[in-house]
């Protein structure tokens, strides 16, 4: 049995192959690189070590591929909860540490 891999690159931080083997089977392979996210995160967090709340304030940093999902759900509350359960999920996204002493 043999396998044939197509490799389609990277579109948006995510990369796709594709398997096919020698049984008919096709296996579509989605990775994520979040390395730069988690960096990114990690950067304005320490920019903003100390301060206090104000207007604007970033509080996290969600990347494309878990915000596709959340923004396709229409109702508001709902995607607000959806936003605040991730980053609560997945605090090294946050990007104000008092976001999650709130």
């Amino acid at each position: 049995m043999s396998t044939l891999t197509i490799d389609e690159g990277f579109e948006r931080g995510i990369r796709t192959q594709v398997h096919f083997d020698g049984d008919e089977q096709i296996v579509f392979q989605r990775t994520f690189d979040v390395e730069p996210h988690l960096k990114y995160a990690e950067q304005a967090r320490q920019a903003t070590e100390g301060q206090n709340w104000g207007e604007g304030r970033l509080v996290g940093h969600i990347p494309d591929a878990f915000l596709a999902p959340i923004m396709l759900i229409q109702d508001r509350r709902e995607r607000e909860k959806a936003i605040m359960t991730f980053l609560r999920e997945n605090p090294a996204f946050v990007m104000f540490d008092k976001f999650l002493k709130a």
